[in-house]
């Protein structure tokens, strides 16, 4: 699983290299030419559109370079875009195998599942708080006094494990738009005074809780699963 993990962040990171670098091409192109892609900031579509280019048309020896590396970079992100799939087939089966049931919970999809449990490993080290800190949901303390009727404020926690943090905030945006108890925890804190994004982090805080019970009950499904039952003898 880490290894199929790892290969899939491999292949995020060149793919996005590859689209720097492109972008960095299409912004050097004459102007003419630049008119004739579609009025969007993403390099996808404006990559597809050149690839329909007039292949008839002549430029000079430049415009002619950066066209054929366009055309060339446009190839590598599509192999790695059909790589990735297949990365990721490989990765819904070791998580099924896994026995994981992590991708029940609305927002986890295969590979933030992937992530959870490469990152996290087995989460019989931690307690519930302690989880929490691991991965930086566990917000620090802003002040000492705050005043009568006022909410206690809290801070960004920078620490823990970003890649953990980065999936319980995915988590957080997607339970927000489609999940009633996420949006009930988000707006009664709210209402007790705190911040959009005070509010926020605590439902991370929650979220993370989720996360660690559910690893631990998959856990001790998993063990009483491998457990052979005896067989029962007759008086």
């Amino acid at each position: 699983l880490a290894l199929w993990h790892n290969r899939r962040r491999s292949i995020l990171t060149s793919r996005q290299h590859l689209v720097g670098e492109a972008e960095h091409l299409l912004c050097d192109l004459p102007l003419e030419l630049r008119d004739e892609l579609p009025d969007s900031k993403a390099v996808r579509p404006r990559l597809a559109a050149l690839a329909h280019r007039n292949r008839r048309r002549r430029y000079d020896a430049p415009t002619t370079v950066r066209l054929g590396m366009l055309d060339a970079y446009r190839a590598q992100i599509s192999a790695l875009d059909r790589e990735e799939k297949d990365v990721v087939a490989q990765l819904r089966e070791l998580v099924a195998a896994n026995g994981s049931t992590l991708s029940e919970l609305c927002g986890l999809d295969t590979r933030s599942v992937a992530e959870l449990l490469v990152e996290v490993g087995d989460p019989r080290r931690f307690t519930e708080g302690g989880f929490a800190r691991f991965n930086a949901s566990a917000p620090l303390a802003a002040s000492t006094a705050e005043g009568p009727g006022e909410p206690v404020r809290h801070r960004y926690n920078p620490g823990g494990n970003r890649r953990v943090n980065a999936v319980l905030h995915r988590m957080a945006v997607t339970q927000l738009r489609c999940e009633p108890r996420a949006q009930a925890i988000y707006a009664n804190a709210r209402v007790r005074g705190h911040t959009k994004k005070e509010a926020r982090r605590i439902l991370k805080r929650h979220l993370s809780d989720v996360i660690y019970r559910r690893m631990i009950r998959d856990l001790a499904a998993a063990d009483r699963a491998s457990v052979p039952t005896q067989p029962i003898l007759a008086a």
